[in-house]
């Protein structure tokens, strides 16, 4: 997977607070070569200086209940065997179609409501979409490459004016609420 191009910055730049320290990244449901953007959301603990990816996905496409595809942007990093949800609605993935140059397809259960375009899903713990995985409290500093063996990023503790349209995965409602002030976005 390629990173996407990037023509202007997502935030700006001159306002970005690293956080100390590399971090270890999870790379469960990663793939060795897999290009990590910059600015995408991490779930980090700050204690133990480890972080996973948290994977949220933009719907592209309004769906309707009963459904059994979602597309989703590209560039995710949605995985089969992954829940989704909203906060009160959810659904299981068994298979991701990446063959679209536009868009990715999720084949998925019923997600038991409907869904409009542009809406942020998150991964969840559970097919009832209820709570969320991991929830941000920092973003990829730079693009990385997935290697084998141990994996050290950098990470953000705070930006400004952050574009939302030009993220390669977006950040959910849940993780604007837990960033606080540190992170600003444009909306």
């Amino acid at each position: 997977m390629t990173p996407e191009a990037s023509v202007e910055e997502r935030y700006d730049v001159s306002t970005g607070i690293r956080r100390r320290g590399p971090y270890k990244l999870d790379t469960s449901n990663l793939n060795t070569g897999d290009m990590l953007s910059s600015f995408i959301p991490v779930a980090a603990d700050l204690k133990y200086k480890k972080c996973n990816v948290v994977r949220n996905v933009k719907v592209v496409e309004a769906y309707t209940s009963g459904g059994t595809s979602i597309r989703i942007k590209k560039g995710s990093y949605a995985y089969a065997g992954m829940f989704l949800g909203n906060g009160t609605k959810g659904t299981s993935v068994s298979a991701i179609d990446k063959s679209n140059t536009g868009y990715d397809v999720l084949t998925v259960a019923d997600f038991g409501a409907d869904i409009t375009k542009d809406t942020v899903l998150f991964e969840a713990t559970a097919a009832s979409g209820v709570t969320p995985k991991n929830v941000a409290n920092s973003a990829l500093y730079e693009s990385r490459k997935v290697e084998d063996g141990i994996n050290l990023v950098a990470l953000l503790s705070a930006a400004r004016e952050i574009e939302p349209d030009k993220l390669v995965v977006p950040f959910s409602d849940k993780d604007k609420v837990n960033l606080g002030k540190d992170f600003q976005f444009n909306e």
